[in-house]
């Protein structure tokens, strides 16, 4: 069965209107999941160039948040991570992972330089 392809999966659990992930991704048509369910389910049905991952700052653990989307990301597709959460100071702490590093890279990073993030990984 052939998969459809596509650049961008967003799993956020912050709200619309608080996330900066649906900002920086704007424009960029991105599938979005909000719950483990809905992400699994994109999983299954379609292959994904990079999968952005927005931790809530209240509640979630960056690096657990970011193993856990990395396990279920099937092998074959040869997906790229990036995994944040918004720290105090307008800093976000920011993992990311691609295949040809084959390890997490950690980063702190300005909230405007998200976009420039998601972008370097998808251009090829």
């Amino acid at each position: 069965m052939q998969l459809s392809q596509h650049d961008l999966l967003l799993f956020t659990v912050v709200s619309e209107e608080k996330s900066l992930a649906r900002s920086a991704t704007a424009n960029l048509n991105p599938r979005v999941a909000t719950t483990s369910d809905e992400l699994s389910a994109h999983f299954e049905t379609e292959r994904f160039k990079l999968v952005v991952v927005e931790c809530d700052p209240e509640t979630s653990e960056l690096v657990q948040s970011a193993i856990s989307v990395h396990r279920r990301i099937p092998p074959e597709d040869g997906s790229s991570l990036i995994a944040f959460k918004a720290g105090p100071d307008s800093v976000l702490d920011l993992l990311r992972y691609t295949p040809s590093a084959s390890a997490f890279a950690f980063l702190a990073a300005k909230p405007h330089q998200l976009r420039a993030h998601i972008l370097e990984v998808l251009t090829p």
